[in-house]
């Protein structure tokens, strides 16, 4: 199905924009407490303990706006404040993502029968976790500055997540992917390991904001409210430009993963790691799942399990986990190879229908029995095209 759309109130005070999002979702909200238990069993930890510890030093996000709209959902569902910080810092852990962007032509909304407009680029996602009471969570919100306002964002995101993992506004949109890499980890295994914690440790107690948090910076403007119902003031938006993007994420610190954005014009893809990352482009088609590039061009056998055994904190038992991400990629990149093999001589170059795109990412294993949902985002008009939620 599509999942419901909310109108955020950006004018609001911070705890009164996701009331009725809590209302209506309060028996989900109020599961979280199962959800936590069942995570720290996976894991052989304590439960007792790990309560303790969480409400002990889960206090807040870094950011106040965010943990103000957390403190309203709290006030909701009665759901203890450490569960809500917990969920908003752990959530995009083991995710399985796909992500990329593809070059498409729409039909003229004014033209003949069979005319298309011009040609402009695509985010296309699909966001796949072993967590299936969340299905239900996803939900679609739409940003406004003030009260029956034009949109100005448009974000796919599980209820009671306050960061951004799938955004879009006019002139750009982004996804992020869990990376399972750490990069030099063969070499400084200790160090690499040791930041890698301190940075979690740092985001878990709010000392240091979560990567999904500076992404909701680039598409939900910061805003100030003196008092409940007091003055308020609005930071100015940063820049769109992809070029400052890269270089803007690239050396901030967060956790390792993948960053894909798109400006309609052309889909910029960061590995990134602690403080550093990988750039790649393109003005066609790009696609990332949960490996890196280096994983793709690994020749044999071997080379793959030496790539995975000297990069991911988890070793060799990250093998499993990295071929199946494989073969969410190679799918799509096949299409797309045989696309452009078809194409060649048409003078209009490479591009697809949105109906093309949709059907690529809908089949197996792209989309799979873990996807939570699929969409495509459309930068140069700042839409969301298409939603399906599993």
């Amino acid at each position: 199905d599509s999942p419901p759309v909310y109108i955020i109130n950006l004018s609001l005070p911070p705890e009164l924009r996701y009331v009725q999002v809590a209302k209506d979702h309060f028996d989900l909200i109020t599961s979280l407490t199962v959800q936590f238990d069942e995570l720290v069993e996976r894991a052989g930890l304590p439960k007792a303990l790990m309560h303790f510890l969480a409400r002990t030093f889960l206090r807040r996000l870094h950011s106040n706006e965010q943990t103000r709209e957390l403190r309203g959902i709290q006030n909701v569902t009665g759901v203890p404040m450490y569960l809500l910080v917990a969920y908003n810092v752990l959530l995009d852990l083991l995710m399985g993502c796909t992500s990329g962007g593809v070059t498409v032509r729409e039909p003229c909304s004014g033209g003949g029968r069979g005319k298309l407009g011009r040609k402009k680029m695509m985010h296309f996602r699909m966001l796949d976790w072993d967590m299936d009471p969340l299905r239900q969570a996803v939900v679609q919100f739409d940003f406004t500055a003030r009260k029956g306002g034009p949109v100005i964002a448009r974000v796919i995101n599980y209820v009671g997540y306050v960061g951004v993992l799938t955004g879009v506004r006019v002139g750009l949109s982004a996804s992020l992917n869990f990376r399972p890499y750490k990069n030099n980890l063969e070499t400084e295994f200790k160090r690499v390991w040791m930041r890698s914690f301190w940075h979690i440790l740092l985001v878990l107690t709010g000392f240091r904001p979560s990567i999904s948090s500076r992404l909701r910076d680039l598409f939900i403007p910061r805003t100030r409210h003196q008092g409940l119902f007091g003055r308020i003031s609005r930071a100015a938006m940063p820049s769109q430009n992809l070029t400052d993007v890269a270089q803007d994420f690239s050396s901030m610190k967060s956790s390792s993963c993948y960053l894909v954005f798109c400006d309609g014009s052309e889909t910029l893809l960061l590995e990134k790691d602690h403080n550093t990352a990988k750039a790649m482009r393109s003005d066609s088609f790009i696609a990332v799942t949960n490996h890196d590039v280096s994983y793709d061009d690994a020749a044999t056998v071997e080379a793959k399990q030496i790539a995975v055994a000297s990069t991911s904190l988890l070793g060799t038992g990250m093998e499993e986990i990295l071929a199946e991400s494989a073969g969410r990629k190679e799918v799509l990149t096949r299409k797309w190879t045989r696309h452009a093999h078809k194409s060649r001589s048409r003078a209009s170059g490479l591009w697809l229908k949105v109906e093309d795109v949709q059907e690529w990412i809908s089949e197996y294993p792209v989309t799979n029995e873990q996807t939570h949902f699929a969409t495509i985002m459309d930068p140069t008009e700042g839409n969301i095209v298409w939603t399906r939620r599993y």
